[in-house]
């Protein structure tokens, strides 16, 4: 095997195991601000039940945060797949070395992945605010 053909064989990995592991990381984030907004509402109905809620703008925004952070992951996986359409566009006219591939659809992707993790983590902090609040009257 030549030193081209070892190198082309190891940008490829490198490539499948990226994909692999944004795939895995999108997985995460949506099962992981589904959870957390499920959980919560059990939470909020089994544990404070009829109480008196303190500062329930906190557990709104939690709640709005993940579903904000769910909506900005299956948006992405949506924009995904238009990056790799007009990545392989770019490839058949030889233009992909010219531009980025899968253009601004790619970047998109970036954006509301990163968008994700920010809104769940934001709704994590909110909801650990709300909690604070609302056990230490108990």
């Amino acid at each position: 095997m030549t030193d081209v053909e070892v190198t082309a064989e190891y940008r490829g990995l490198l490539t499948q195991t990226e994909q692999k592991s944004q795939a895995e990381f999108d997985k995460g984030v949506l099962a992981l601000s589904g959870g957390a907004l499920g959980l919560s509402f059990a939470f909020t109905k089994n544990i404070i039940g009829t109480g008196e809620i303190i500062h329930a703008g906190y557990l709104l925004a939690a709640w709005i945060a993940w579903a904000a952070s769910s909506a900005s992951v299956l948006i992405s996986f949506f924009v995904s797949t238009l990056a790799l359409r007009k990545a392989i566009r770019q490839l058949d006219q030889g233009t992909i070395g010219m531009e980025r591939p899968g253009g601004w659809w790619d970047r998109a992707t970036s954006s509301l992945n990163l968008s994700g993790l920010i809104l769940f983590l934001f709704g994590l902090a909110m909801i650990i605010v709300f909690l604070n609040y609302n056990l230490n009257l108990k």
